[in-house]
């Protein structure tokens, strides 16, 4: 043969392949060292962020206006305790408990709110309720001072009910005053007594039975008091850190206080959800799985390298190889980008599946020049070089799907395609510099020199194909028409609820609020400048279709509030002269209580048949009877239990009842009638929710629909901006952030296609053999859809990412396909050592995405299924149909000239067999 000019890239792989055989140390040792280096660094640098609004770039307009919400009102993210039963009476006892323990560390919880009460209102509370309320609270108080009068020197139950003796032994048959207050308070003294039965028994310290006891407001009543869903099923716990950093460790300590009061109260159903606590739950369940399938992947890869090959040394020398790039990666990662997020923490066994195919296609060309009796010098000159060129291409052509994500203005997206595509490239140094040093030790080499090439059942079985090319388009145009009829069936899920795992106890309590409320828990946010301002947003708010509820401080510090302060001064006079004792705080006498108890049941016994010579007293008689029943129960356990136990969980529990009453009344005696509610009166926990950092009022916008489903989050967001352009919030980041997601993978694909196309131009130098290289990517594409809407998965947030992986992946083997045809003119690959590289290199992706199937979170979950889908049915259309193109290409006479820059390929070593 004449002297041909060799290309560049032909020159350099020699250069390289020289350096490889002649100075292997040069090449190893410096790259442990990098290895240890990178390891190390990565250790102690690497950070992951949990933060779902930190994958969106800050100069979009919606996303400046969200950061600049979070500035004004910080600590906004609710965690919520959701607590679950049948019983109001345990869900009560439940939110009690636990937001006492929650409010004894404030360093960690600043914000606690599950009830608004006197106490937690401030000062100014009474100004809270509108008129008619502080009227019917008025004449409460009234009708009840007697007996609130009479009692108030008890300082416990022993005390408390003598004096309820006392008043039976004094009662007349007259109708007074202080009769009437006696009988109206029965049901209140009956649910005392009930209580105290019910902390004798619970361990943990009880709660008061809170002053709707003394007034017997009713369960409806009292649930107004607490935050609560359902008709009143379901109770929640709202906190908050104050500082997102705290986030984390907050939602672990809620979960073990939740784990305790459990112990305190069984029977409930008790869970932790809210924005933060999905945000911990996802990144932690994603990096579980994502170690778990990098195992897995692992593991599986070296399976199939050896089970191909029928050998353990050369794929462990692959896989070592692969483990070093992979440690280069974690470095870049650190120094490039700092921290991974929810979507580039799944990177590490994807490339696992991507980076060992560098060392397939290498080994295998190394094998197959073996067994042709090349010398070990030329058989890795040619790997390197031949093989190599289509290796360096193919590495480029998917690392190009994945910078193309830089390109979007999804910043997740971006860091993903960083660091996923530099990984490819770091992953191509080792695998072609350190791998080739390994496969010049070991006496496989002899081996295989000594071996014959022969051809295999795979020849055979291609011979099927390639003699019948047509029937094998045919076939392919049909499958292809077939899947097009597919393609109505599949969307995209905008839900992210959907992508969460199953049975994930934050996601299971988020859809019970989701379908129990009368509205969501998440809320858009609408910035007013002052209070007028606020009411009348929350006006023109109210009327929006979609709204179900607005709250916001403006109706509470807007209007002429001179009546209600004219209520109050009243009811603080008609209270002034009531003052509770100090509590006692010793346990109580057991045997003095019991007596006193068993006086009150005979009381009650002498009145119940007093009632007998009365008319119209079924009702009274009914309340005497449960009241005599109570005590009954409350003597028996009293009397049965541990003393010690008995009498301890009992004195906590009428410490917490009397210092509940003392303090509620002494909040209304105090009340402030100086002057109407302002912005400075509002309890911490109002104003922090409410009021900015610099006086901006909050309105707080609550939706109808499911705000996680696209169609009613669209329709708020919409209604939303027709009266504030800058609303912003959970929903509106919701609604961007699924809308810029998809149209950035959406974007990269194309940027994927366009960038692959150029590099696979610049390689073969033909526009047909472009062509030719990317038609099994677009059946194969479309086989992967057409199966998609067939077994009814649909796109979503996290398998997006095939659009522009499918391309780069799918492309490489048409690149192999072609490179090899270049060099024998012979479409038949599949017998050769290309073939066998593709179909394992193809089943090594395949293990890498597939080893993400059976994890728990669905939206991983399902980037491992349509990967693995999308990868087999590009490798089927590459080994099947493009050759059969080619085969049919070359009977009608089409030429295909070799790329002038792979002319000097043929010169390596000896004359490749024609």
């Amino acid at each position: 043969m004449g002297t041909v000019r060799e290309s560049w890239p032909v020159r350099i792989l020699k250069r390289l392949a020289f350096l490889i055989y002649h100075y292997p140390r040069l090449l190893f040792y410096p790259q442990v060292l990098l290895l240890v280096l990178s390891v190390y660094y990565t250790v102690a640098h690497l950070q992951f962020s949990a933060d779902r609004n930190a994958l969106v770039g800050a100069d979009k307009k919606y996303h400046h206006n969200f950061l600049e919400f979070k500035k004004e009102f910080p600590g906004q993210d609710d965690i919520v305790a959701v607590v679950e039963s049948e019983d109001r009476e345990k869900n009560r006892q439940f939110v009690e408990r636990l937001g006492a323990k929650l409010e004894a560390e404030p360093k960690l919880f600043a914000e606690v709110f599950y009830k608004g009460d006197l106490k937690m209102l401030g000062p100014k509370a009474l100004l809270f309720l509108d008129e008619p309320t502080l009227l019917d609270l008025q004449k409460t108080l009234r009708e009840y001072k007697p007996f609130i009068a009479q009692f108030a020197a008890a300082t416990n139950l022993n005390s408390l009910f003598t004096l309820v003796n006392h008043q039976f032994r004094t009662a007349s048959r007259q109708q007074n005053s202080e009769n009437e207050s006696l009988v109206k308070a029965l049901p209140a003294l009956r649910r005392i007594i009930e209580q105290g039965t019910g902390a004798m028994l619970r361990p943990g310290i009880s709660p008061s039975p809170g002053i709707t006891a003394l007034f017997d407001a009713g369960p409806e009543a009292e649930a107004q008091q607490y935050i609560t869903f359902a008709e009143g099923r379901i109770y929640i716990v709202n906190t908050r850190t104050g500082k997102s950093e705290l986030n984390g460790r907050a939602v672990e300590r809620l979960r073990q206080l939740v784990a305790e009061t459990q112990a305190e109260v069984p029977g409930v159903n008790v869970g932790v959800t809210g924005e933060p606590v999905l945000e911990k739950d996802e990144m932690e369940q994603s990096q579980k799985d994502s170690t778990v399938a990098s195992i897995v992947s692992l593991l599986l890869c070296a399976f199939i390298f050896i089970f191909g090959y029928n050998q353990t040394g050369r794929p462990l020398k692959a896989t070592v190889s692969l483990l070093v790039g992979l440690g280069y990666t974690m470095g870049y990662t650190t120094l490039v980008v700092g921290h991974l997020n929810i979507l580039t923490v799944t990177f590490f066994p994807i490339l696992i599946g991507l980076a060992i195919d560098f060392g397939v296609h290498l080994i295998s060309r190394f094998e197959e020049e073996l067994k042709q009796g090349q010398t070990e010098f030329q058989a890795i000159e040619k790997a390197i070089v031949n093989t190599g060129v289509g290796i360096f291409t193919g590495c480029f052509t998917t690392a190009g799907a994945f910078f193309a994500m830089g390109l979007t203005d999804f910043k997740g997206i971006q860091e993903m395609g960083i660091i996923t595509g530099g990984g490819m490239l770091i992953c191509l140094i080792p695998m072609m510099t350190m791998l080739p040093v390994l496969l010049l030790r070991g006496r496989q080499n002899k081996i295989d020199h000594a071996a014959s090439f022969r051809e295999d059942k795979r020849a055979r079985i291609e011979r099927y194909w390639l003699d019948r090319p047509g029937l094998v388009i045919g076939i392919t145009l049909a499958i292809s028409i077939a899947c097009l009829t597919q393609l109505r069936k599949v969307r995209f899920d905008y839900n992210l609820l959907n992508m969460q795992s199953h049975g994930l106890p934050a996601v299971e309590f988020e859809h019970k609020l989701i379908a129990s409320a009368s509205k969501s828990v998440l809320f858009a946010a609408v910035v007013a400048t002052n209070s007028l301002h606020a009411l009348e947003l929350e006006k023109r708010l109210t009327n929006l279709p979609t709204v179900a509820s607005v709250d916001s401080m403006s109706q509470f510090l807007v209007g002429n509030q001179t009546r209600k302060l004219e209520i109050i001064r009243q009811i603080k006079q008609d209270l002034a002269s009531i003052r509770f004792p100090p509590v006692d705080m010793e346990r109580p006498v057991i045997a003095e209580l019991s007596r006193t108890l068993w006086s009150l049941h005979g009381y009650l016994g002498l009145a119940l048949s007093t009632l007998e010579e009365m008319q119209d007293s079924a009702d009274l008689a009914a309340e005497l009877g449960r009241m005599r029943k109570a005590i009954e129960s409350f003597r028996q356990t009293l009397l049965n239990g541990d003393p010690v136990t008995v009498a301890t969980r009992l004195a906590n529990y009428q410490q917490a009842l009397f210092n509940d009453l003392r303090e509620t009344f002494r909040a209304i005696r105090t009340q402030d009638d100086s002057a109407p509610l302002s912005i400075q009166d509002l309890p911490p926990a109002l104003r922090n929710r409410f009021i900015g950092r610099s006086g901006l009022h909050l309105i707080q916008v609550y939706p109808k629909g499911n705000i996680w489903e696209r169609q009613p989050q669209q329709e708020f967001v919409r209604d939303l901006r027709t009266v504030d352009p800058n609303v912003t919030g959970t929903p509106v980041q919701l609604f961007e952030y699924t809308t810029l997601l998809k149209d950035s993978y959406v974007e990269a694909a194309w940027y994927a296609l366009g960038a692959i196309a150029l590099l696979v131009l610049f390689h073969f130098r033909r526009l047909a053999w472009v062509i030719l290289a990317l038609l099994p990517v677009f059946i194969g594409t479309l086989w992967m859809v057409g199966v998609m809407g067939a077994t009814g998965i649909m796109f979503n947030p996290a398998n997006i990412m095939t659009l522009p992986l499918v391309i780069g992946i799918g492309v490489t083997n048409g690149i192999h396909i072609l490179n090899r045809f270049s060099e024998e003119q012979n479409p038949g690959i599949l017998a050769k050592s290309t073939g066998k590289a593709v179909i394992i290199s193809a089943l090594t992706t395949i293990a890498g995405f597939g080893s993400l199937i059976p994890a728990q979170h669905q939206g991983i979950a399902s980037l491992g299924i349509v990967m693995s889908v999308g990868v087999g049915t590009c490798m089927l259309a590459a080994l099947t149909f493009l050759p059969a193109v080619l085969t049919l290409l070359i009977q009608y006479g089409w030429k295909m000239k070799k790329p002038s820059g792979n002319n000097a390929l043929s010169s390596l070593g000896r004359e490749e067999p024609r």
